[in-house]
């Protein structure tokens, strides 16, 4: 028995020591925090960073093909043949050959290479071999066509972070604003069902003291029922813009998070509006797309022209090699390497002229037409961004004017609702003029939320066309 009780007063310690743990508290993030959060964690701008640093390296490695290299190569060989059944001879063979090789700018090879073989005496072998192209592989536009290519490609995925970067701060802010939206849209069916509430209590009220028939009763309770499935419909709503907000800035969905309020109007003021001219020239300096087009354009796609003739020229190598090594299997000395008399050199010209080469021939037209169609391409692009330059001014200006007409109406029709409930309580009208009121006070007021929304959107799509995105928000590409 004292063991059984001692078991339920140790059960009870432990669950009175569960519930004084505190409950782990919800994330509060800010705006402001949620774009940092994204720039840091969110997936695409890893993956984008990534991308950088492997263009990087393979840039490296470009510059590194015009470096020295150097090589190291050894081989021991053991032999052994029978001549009869008892009488056996060996042979031990080492050769060792370290080496080294250059590639300069203008296309020159030189290898120089060390041959040191031990096969009964010591052989050593010195070997300097100089290629030169005259016509076809000569000249730094040629040579480092590839080094220039892995360039371009690096300014390229640069460009790729700074856009993803800016379509991500974008994204957020505007999921960020579809939660504002959605949590807005609860407070005003919370205040529709409010006021249908109190209608009822009125009606009820009216209906007992005999001044409305007992049929009104049935109109407000219908505007009630509607609007709690509106309001359950909002929460909804407002859910999944929460879980779409998280994805946006790249978490996992199940991290506890609350959103903090949003003065709309104070964001508003952050943004400005350019000129369209100035916004027409911000889009085409600041399109990462733009921009890449561009450099491929003037890089790779005319260097794959540049090549093309390159590989239809004739041929043309000097290749100038001298050796020394000893001649005579007793020679062991290594200052025989400088002795004249085993010491070789030669000089090879060597000539292939291409007769009726269709394919090089192929390769050029082919790369002409890909830069024609390469400057067709960036004509209409840039006709695109203007035109979307053009339009995002004028959905800004548009949005603002809508902004401004949507708040005139609401005002006019809070005091249009609260005129007609007045009318109602003195039995001017019935029930169901007082719902349309108040229905369309509903309408007014989501309308204007709507286009307060749509106009600070419009302005962070105005922003994000522009490139000035990161520079609203104080966001650094770190690389």
């Amino acid at each position: 028995m004292k063991r059984l009780l001692c078991f339920l007063v140790g059960i009870a310690c432990f669950l009175s020591f569960v519930k004084e743990i505190p409950a782990k508290e919800a994330l509060t993030l800010t705006l402001q925090d949620a774009i940092a959060l994204a720039v840091r964690d969110n997936p695409n701008v890893q993956q984008t960073k990534l991308s950088y640093l492997s263009q990087k390296y393979h840039l490296y490695v470009e510059h590194w093909e015009f470096y020295p290299h150097y090589a190291f190569q050894a081989t021991a060989t053991r032999g052994q043949d029978g001549i009869d059944k008892d009488v056996f001879t060996g042979s031990n063979n080492y050769t060792i050959q370290p080496g080294a090789s250059l590639v300069t700018p203008i296309g020159t090879k030189v290898a120089l290479t060390s041959m040191n073989i031990q096969a009964g005496n010591f052989k050593p072998g010195l070997s300097l071999q100089v290629l030169q192209p005259l016509m076809r592989g000569f000249g730094k536009a040629v040579v480092e066509a590839a080094l220039n290519d892995a360039k371009d490609s690096e300014k390229t995925s640069r460009l790729s972070i700074e856009g993803t970067l800016r379509g991500t701060v974008t994204a957020v802010i505007n999921a960020y604003l579809d939660v504002v939206n959605a949590e807005r849209t609860v407070v005003i069916d919370q205040e529709a069902l409010k006021r249908a509430e109190k209608s009822v209590q009125q009606t009820t009220l009216y209906i007992k003291a005999g001044h409305l028939p007992g049929n009104e009763l049935i109109t407000v309770r219908a505007n009630v029922a509607s609007a709690k499935t509106q309001l359950e419909n909002d929460k909804n709503n407002l859910l999944q813009s929460r879980y779409a907000l998280l994805k946006a800035i790249g978490v996992d969905p199940d991290i506890p998070v609350t959103f903090s309020a949003l003065d709309v109007a104070t964001l508003i003021k952050a943004y400005s509006l350019p000129p369209i001219q100035r916004v027409k020239t911000l889009t085409l300096e600041n399109d990462t797309q733009y921009q890449t087009d561009q450099i491929l354009l003037s890089g790779s796609t005319s260097r794959a022209l540049l090549i093309a003739k390159d590989n239809a020229r004739w041929r043309l190598d000097v290749t100038a090699t001298a050796s020394a090594g000893s001649r005579e299997s007793n020679n062991t000395r290594l200052r025989n390497l400088f002795n004249k008399d085993n010491q070789e050199e030669s000089i090879v010209v060597a000539l292939e002229v291409p007769i009726n080469d269709q394919a090089a021939k192929a390769a050029i037209v082919n790369a002409e037409i890909a830069i024609k169609n390469a400057k067709i391409g960036l004509k209409q692009e840039k006709w695109e961004k203007e035109t979307n330059a053009i339009n995002g001014w004028n959905r800004v200006v548009s949005a603002k004017r809508a902004y401004a007409y949507a708040t005139d109406a609401e005002q006019l029709q809070e005091k249009t609702y609260n005129v007609s409930y007045k009318k109602y309580l003195h039995g001017l009208i019935d029930g169901l003029e007082l719902q349309t009121a108040q229905l369309q006070l509903i309408d007014a007021q989501q309308t204007l939320l709507s286009a307060k929304l749509t106009y600070l959107k419009a302005l962070v799509d105005l922003d994000f066309l522009t490139g000035q995105t990161l520079k609203t928000w104080n966001v650094e590409v770190r690389l």
